[in-house]
């Protein structure tokens, strides 16, 4: 009877380390285009305008075990030129689900620089010198990437995006730099 006991004690353990499977891990490097599309302009003066922009980022990808299921913490630094030039540096957090088709959820909180024409966007001639300011950045989005290898991803995304510039001085009301992100990325994994 002991020894029965020994060996299937023994046998459950082979069988649950031969089951087991590592965690996996790797660094995500990343890019990102993207159109701008201002909203909710709260000033009688429009500081934002259609435009363009980039990420570039920075991470550590994680695959939870048994599960397609990635985690990765990331560094997010970008640039939107939408009238105002936006310049935002943010850690923040993006998951995904799947292995060929991969959809994911992002979303970071950092700080932001922008400068703008403090005539607004319509200013025809841009005589005005650029005012600048600093304040919170956030981003929320999501998206779906496709494998194309093992290492590489590529996909669109849609994102919301707000810098909180506040006031700048007495003559200039309080504004938020916020708008709606649409582009297409890539990730190379290592």
């Amino acid at each position: 009877m002991s020894r029965l006991r020994w060996i299937s004690a023994a046998a459950l353990l082979g069988a649950s380390l031969a089951g087991s499977r590592q965690a996996r891990a790797d660094i995500a490097i990343a890019g990102d285009f993207d159109v701008g599309l201002p909203i909710s302009q709260t000033s009688a003066a429009s500081y934002l305008a259609t435009g363009l922009g980039f990420d570039a980022r920075l991470g550590y990808r994680f695959r939870v075990p048994y599960q397609p299921l990635w985690i990765v913490p990331e560094v997010a630094f970008g640039y939107d030129d939408l009238s105002a030039h936006l310049i935002r540096l943010r850690p923040g957090v993006r998951v995904s689900f799947g292995r060929f088709v991969v959809p994911f959820v992002y979303t970071h909180l950092g700080w932001g620089w922008t400068s703008f024409d403090p005539l607004g966007a319509a200013d025809p001639h841009s005589l005005a010198t650029f005012e600048s300011s600093s304040g919170l950045a956030f981003d929320a989005g999501a998206g779906v990437d496709l494998s194309v290898l093992r290492m590489l991803t590529v996909g669109a995304h849609l994102g919301y995006n707000v810098v909180e510039v506040g006031q700048v001085d007495a003559t200039h009301p309080q504004w938020n730099a916020k708008w709606l992100s649409v582009g297409l990325n890539g990730t190379f994994f290592f």
